[in-house]
């Protein structure tokens, strides 16, 4: 019986070692072709990714130009809608007597103007008081 087992020892020994390195190989070949696919499937999604860049580029220039236009369709709305609206609200207002904003910014230029000459006319009053005050004590 010994001599079955080592008989069937030696040769068993042999075939697990072609097997192992058949089993080696077939891993490496794996690997390389791995590699040498992995690389082609890189250059392909490179090469897709290139694609969708610029459709998209171009996608999203095509919705910045479309929103640019529709703002600039709600301003014109906007201002077709308002004009309208604030001449019939400045008409009442002047019916009502009530100064629209430029006439109270004219008002308000002339007010401030008017304080400014009152103030110089004040600092010029005062400064003849002064003189006619040192004039008189000077002379008695």
């Amino acid at each position: 019986m010994a001599a079955r087992k080592n008989g069937k020892k030696t040769q068993t020994l042999p075939m697990l070692k072609e097997s192992a390195q058949e089993i080696w190989l077939a891993g490496l070949g794996a690997f390389a072709l791995a590699g040498d696919e992995g690389g082609k499937l890189f250059k392909q999604l490179v090469k897709r990714g290139e694609g969708l860049e610029k459709i998209n580029k171009a996608r999203i220039h095509e919705l910045t130009a479309r929103a640019e236009s529709l703002r600039g369709d709600a301003r014109t709305a906007v201002t077709r809608l308002t004009t309208p609206i604030e001449t019939g609200m400045n008409s009442a207002m002047h019916r009502l007597g009530v100064p629209t904003r430029s006439e109270i910014q004219t008002l308000t230029r002339k007010v401030e103007e008017l304080t400014r000459v009152v103030a110089k006319s004040k600092t010029r009053t005062r400064a003849r008081a002064r003189s006619r005050r040192t004039g008189s004590a000077g002379a008695a």
